[in-house]
């Protein structure tokens, strides 16, 4: 558990690391956080410790695995809000619980993912948020990879019912930049030197650093906030699908695919997607908005 303070240079620092330039989130003295905001937990809560604990311990024995934090990639993050969204000046208790552990069988051979879970309590103990982790483990036995793995099947998928009220306008980002990938990770806490550290990669397998997984989202995130109040966000989720390399330029698209209404609250159902100009796949994403 820790005390994670909500600090508005702090919002101001990660809106212009994700090309946000909503003046609320620039200038407003009590700013909502951005929809992936939360992301900056890593500054206050260890969560490799979630693969640590002895529940993880205990899942990974059974599966004949020995854990190792360095084998963990990101696959999936799911932020989700009760109510508003945390603003500038709020302080939150974190709380950090490993999920479960899954196997699967893929074109690779044999898959894990492991699930993790961060809560977010406000001073009166009421839950403002949880973010919800989604990483592949590397098995280093033939099966998920650093360079193939994608994110588990599932999950992520069309709406289902409700009006579908078609496409929002398209918004274009990058070409993505070393300065853009290392301002982003300075902004998020995400100190990874894969992402930055090409003879690192390079002795990894992949030809040159590549770029953090959550700027991608990020800019998913403030194509939303575009169209959506900064208070408004009530869950976001995005699955990673290939890499981003610097030099890559990426197109924001999406639709409102539903409209539901929770608590009598009435939301929009986005699906999401950033494609990079040669047309792959880097992010998909599914987020629901407070629309009135």
């Amino acid at each position: 558990m820790a005390l994670m303070p909500i600090e508005r240079g702090k919002i101001r620092e990660y809106a212009v690391a994700t090309e946000n330039g909503r003046p609320e989130y620039l200038d407003d003295p009590r700013a909502f956080v951005p929809p992936t905001f939360l992301a900056t937990v890593v500054f206050w809560e260890q969560l490799t410790e979630a693969v640590q604990s002895h529940r993880a311990e205990r899942a990974f024995t059974e599966l004949g695995i020995q854990p190792d934090v360095r084998r963990l990639l990101s696959a999936e993050q799911e932020y989700l809000f009760h109510g508003p969204p945390p603003r500038a000046g709020d302080q939150l208790l974190t709380s950090l619980r490993f999920d479960r552990v899954s196997e699967k069988s893929g074109r690779h051979g044999r898959m894990l993912f492991v699930y993790f879970t961060v809560e977010f309590h406000d001073a009166t103990g009421a839950l403002r948020a949880e973010c919800r982790y989604t990483s592949a483990y590397l098995t280093g036995d033939g099966g998920v990879t650093g360079r193939n793995t994608r994110a588990p099947s599932g999950g992520i998928g069309p709406a289902r019912s409700g009006a579908v009220r078609g496409a929002l306008p398209q918004r274009w980002f990058g070409p993505v930049t070393l300065t853009d990938i290392v301002r982003y990770q300075g902004a998020s806490g995400d100190l990874n030197p894969m992402h930055h550290d090409d003879d690192l990669a390079r002795s990894a397998g992949y030809p040159e650093a590549f770029s953090v997984g959550m700027l991608g989202a990020g800019y998913l995130a403030t194509y939303c906030t575009d169209r959506y109040a900064p208070d408004s966000v009530r869950r976001f989720r995005s699955r990673f699908r290939e890499l981003v390399w610097r030099g890559d330029r990426l197109l924001a698209t999406g639709r409102v695919a539903d409209e539901r209404t929770v608590d009598g609250e009435r939301r929009d159902v986005l699906e999401l997607r950033l494609t990079t100009d040669t047309g792959a796949v880097a992010v998909e994403g599914i987020a629901e908005f407070a629309s009135g």
